[in-house]
């Protein structure tokens, strides 16, 4: 019976032993795959603040046509952010707080950012088809100004959500967006300077020879002075 009894205690312990294993297995298996998304979501913002930047350059091109009374037939390609669609429901229980409401703000953002472009692209095609129909030479006054503003309310958007996500890269652990605290003055405080950016990108073209104008501009310059 001894030896019968301590075949079973051995069997019992070794499956016990295998159950542990592979729950531990599992636990470090998840929390590995969980690390690497939360990593991945960082990259992703990365990647996001260069594409916005990219995109505000775009925007300050198409204020300097504003500027010189034109309106510009491109629009930028849309912003993906496949990593928090797909895979921020899996991270969301280990993140805190402000990392949830940071990354949630942040990605409103950047589908504001991409909704405004599809309104651009409508409103440019409209008061394009218009002009034609019209047989004018070109917009009308109203029609520009009305182009322009657009313009600006996107710039205005994408350079919001290059501060968000640059403020949580600089944050990854707390980003805290408290209001009246020194992030939320800091914000503010950009978003001011962000209104005298286009107000200096608007006159400064104003003096640029429209016949001029392509050869003028030269793109990695423009990029280091919009923000």
């Amino acid at each position: 019976m001894t030896m019968e009894y301590e075949k079973i205690v051995i069997g019992l312990a070794s499956v016990l032993a295998g159950w542990v294993l592979a729950q531990f297995t599992g636990i470090l298996k998840d929390f590995l795959r969980l690390r690497k998304i939360r990593k991945c979501l960082l990259e992703e913002l990365d990647e996001l603040e260069s594409e916005l930047e990219r995109t505000l350059l775009i925007y300050s091109r198409m204020l300097q046509i504003y500027s010189l009374k034109g309106i510009d037939n491109g629009v930028p390609s849309p912003l993906s952010n496949h990593i928090f669609t797909n895979y921020y429901k899996d991270a969301v229980l280990g993140l805190n707080k402000e990392q949830r409401i940071s990354y949630q703000l942040i990605h409103t953002l950047v589908g504001g950012v991409n909704s405004g472009m599809v309104e651009l692209r409508e409103v440019t095609s409209k008061f394009q088809e218009k002009n034609i129909t019209n047989g004018a030479g070109s917009i009308s006054g109203e029609d520009g100004d009305l182009w322009g503003k657009k313009v600006i309310c996107e710039f205005n958007n994408v350079a919001a959500a290059i501060w968000h996500i640059r403020y949580h890269l600089q944050n990854p652990k707390n980003p805290d967006l408290s209001a009246y605290t020194k992030s939320h003055e800091a914000y503010l405080k950009y978003l001011e300077s962000v209104e005298k950016r286009v107000s200096e990108i608007i006159k400064k073209a104003k003096t640029i020879p429209r016949e001029k104008f392509e050869s003028m501009y030269n793109p990695e310059v423009f990029a280091r002075e919009i923000l």
